[in-house]
């Protein structure tokens, strides 16, 4: 009897056992078909594709004077405000003339002992050494009267706007300029460009911009100074674009966006849902379709956006295709269903 139940018990176990196998088979059977998702992919293309390159910048204006005195003298009257406009050769600072009428009173007196000494000096009784320092102390003075007169009456030396004012009447002018004017029309942005654009960028090319104060509005300006060298440690080069600015709207200081259209190239083109942004980085990935219909996460490098498409610059190749839906679902190396 006893023997008997324990084959019941052995049987029993065994059936358990075969049962508890089955089911794990079928539970990893059910998992490995659980892994393989749906996924929708469209193929890589090339395109003709306008090279476009955005820069940031600051408004500069195109001349930027300082209006200084020479000699520390005292200001007499300034007649211009900050905010005024001024035009070449009108005067702005008038400063006390005390020490134009000192100096032309020296000038004056050696101007006399100057013919004195010529005459002693025809007649023998001066030296040739004593009539040539002289000389060289009225030229000296005569220097330095010219430098009082030409700083006596200071003028505008272009068209344009006074940005700041530094002293008031009765001041005497120190080391910082009195004024500053700046010819704001037309203006001008200085921006940095890669060295690989180096032969590709012309004098004269068109250049459009944007500065956030005025929206979507766009100003229209061409290149007029590119730099001769590169620099060695950011690779890149200057280049100076001026806008006409008849109408005053831009004004040095305010951020701008400078936009260069440099022809045509084909570049690889992808849609625009095949693109997934790393988290916390600038980096772009896709998920890349595989011959075994597995598919690869792959780091891609953006160019510019075209409607819904964006160039990629590295990468990719023609014919690649990447996932375009429920890339969320997906890791590196996961298996996947194309469906339409």
């Amino acid at each position: 009897m006893k023997r008997n139940f324990l084959r019941t018990i052995s049987a029993l176990s065994v059936a358990s056992l075969l049962m508890v196998s089955c089911g794990s088979d079928k539970t990893a059977e059910t998992a490995k078909e659980e892994k393989i998702i749906n996924v929708q992919v469209a193929t890589v293309v090339t395109e003709d594709v306008d090279q476009i390159y955005d820069f940031t910048s600051t408004i500069e204006p195109k001349v930027k004077n300082y209006i200084s005195s020479a000699g520390g003298t005292r200001i007499e009257k300034i007649f211009v405000e900050v905010g005024d406009r001024v035009s070449k050769g009108q005067t702005l600072v008038k400063m006390e003339s005390t020490s134009v009428a000192t100096a032309q009173a020296q000038v004056d007196n050696l101007g006399i002992e100057l013919n004195r000494l010529k005459a002693l000096y025809a007649s023998g009784g001066a030296s040739k050494q004593s009539l040539d320092q002289l000389q060289v102390q009225y030229d000296v003075a005569q220097k330095n009267l010219k430098n009082l007169k030409d700083n006596i009456v200071l003028t505008s030396p272009i068209t344009g706007v006074v940005t700041m004012k530094n002293f008031d009447n009765g001041d005497i002018a120190g080391s910082q300029p009195i004024l500053q004017v700046m010819q704001i029309s037309p203006v001008k942005l200085k921006f940095s460009v890669n060295e690989s654009l180096y032969t590709k960028v012309k004098l004269g090319m068109p250049v459009s911009a944007k500065v956030e104060v005025f929206g979507d509005e766009e100003f229209t300006g061409r290149i007029t100074l590119i730099s001769p060298t590169i620099d060695a440690n950011s690779r890149t080069f200057y280049i100076e674009a001026e806008f006409n600015n008849a109408n005053t709207k831009l004004r040095p200081g305010m951020f701008g966006r400078a936009t260069l259209n440099l022809g045509k190239a084909i570049n690889t083109v992808i849609p625009d849902q095949a693109l997934i942004k790393q988290n916390g980085t600038n980096d772009k990935y896709v998920y890349v379709l595989n011959s075994n219909n597995t598919v690869t996460y792959k780091k891609v490098a953006v160019g510019r956006r075209i409607g819904g498409k964006y160039a990629i610059l590295e990468g990719l190749n023609e014919g690649d295709k990447v996932v375009v839906s429920d890339y969320s679902k997906l890791k590196n190396g996961s298996k996947v269903k194309v469906v339409k």
